[in-house]
């Protein structure tokens, strides 16, 4: 299995995990649901000391991706495919787009499996939502996000659609 694939299994595993209501029950996909923005994958990362400061309780769907590679490819690696630094700013999705573009990893189009998507609805000066790309065919791209409706989930776009600002490249 290549790198791309594994990361893109580890995300599929996790379609269908629900935020929590509190920080109880993180582990249950589908326990304490609610709209707290409370999950496992902030819990770890926190643990970790990814972060400026703890997230848990934030917005999750960059924490998400982050922990996906981080759960497939080790804390070291994963940073590093990421260009984020330790206690950087990369919970959030401006601040992780622009981890890329630093090293010039970041492109407007050509989608490919394992990138990172970005969304944004003023033009590029902040992204309010990322995930992971799963498969592209000709038209569309389809995608793992996390707190995407409060949950994990598949979602599609059309390749041009209006609010795909790019993709960030991991260093694979």
């Amino acid at each position: 299995m290549t790198a791309i694939e594994r990361v893109i299994a580890t995300a599929r595993a996790e379609i269908g995990y629900i935020e929590k209501a509190t920080n109880s029950q993180l582990e249950d996909k589908t326990a304490n649901a609610g709209s707290g923005n409370w999950t496992k994958y902030a819990a770890f990362l926190d643990g970790l000391g990814v972060y400026n400061f703890p997230k848990n309780g934030y917005a999750w769907c960059d924490m998400f991706v982050d922990w996906c590679y981080i759960t497939t490819f080790g804390l070291g690696v994963a940073m590093k495919m990421t260009n984020q630094p330790m206690g950087g700013y990369g919970a959030g999705c401006t601040q992780s787009a622009g981890y890329y573009r630093a090293v010039g990893r970041f492109h407007k189009s050509n989608p490919q499996p394992g990138d990172q998507i970005f969304f944004t609805k003023d033009g590029g000066k902040s992204m309010y939502h990322t995930g992971l790309v799963e498969k592209v065919d000709g038209s569309k791209v389809y995608t793992i996000e996390g707190n995407s409706g409060d949950s994990c989930r598949v979602n599609q776009y059309s390749v041009g659609h209006y609010e795909i600002l790019g993709y960030g490249v991991p260093n694979y």
